[in-house]
């Protein structure tokens, strides 16, 4: 079975006054988004909200199975921030918006770009050797 990346992308928008606009208005197209943390998962029949929720649920501590508690360290190991509406979790090449209430489709490209509002990640060169072979890790791209 072919595996596919999942990655979870955190919205950095701001108002003039430099509040945060995306947990209130969620996502808009064009908001800057950071890409924050990357890994392989097998579909297994699942659509892409059910591998966004399983995102989700590691995002923001509460993995559902020991492959995901794995990397739910990992990712609070790189001392990110829960994921939250306004941020995206890309399913291979479907974008999900977390919204108020479930996800909604992004159309068109994200606009990626690097900020230093994120610390400094302790970065990792290979998955641990007890990670499921199906989920695994991939060193992040993006934000620096």
């Amino acid at each position: 079975m072919t595996s596919i990346t999942v990655t979870i992308w955190h919205n950095v928008a701001r108002d003039q006054a430099g509040r945060h606009t995306a947990p209130l208005d969620g996502f808009t197209p064009g908001d800057p988004l950071v890409r924050v943390f990357t890994y392989q998962t097998l579909p297994c029949g699942r659509p892409p909200e059910a591998i966004a929720e399983d995102a989700f649920a590691l995002a923001n501590g509460h993995p559902r199975d020991p492959g995901s508690a794995e990397l739910s360290r990992l990712y609070y190991e790189r001392r990110l921030r829960s994921l939250s509406v306004g941020d995206v979790v890309a399913v291979g090449e479907v974008g999900l918006a977390v919204g108020h209430v479930g996800w909604t489709l992004v159309r068109g490209g994200l606009n990626e770009v690097r900020t230093d509002e994120h610390p400094p990640h302790v970065g990792m060169q290979s998955p641990p050797e007890h990670l499921r072979p199906h989920d695994q890790f991939l060193p992040d791209q993006g934000a620096t």
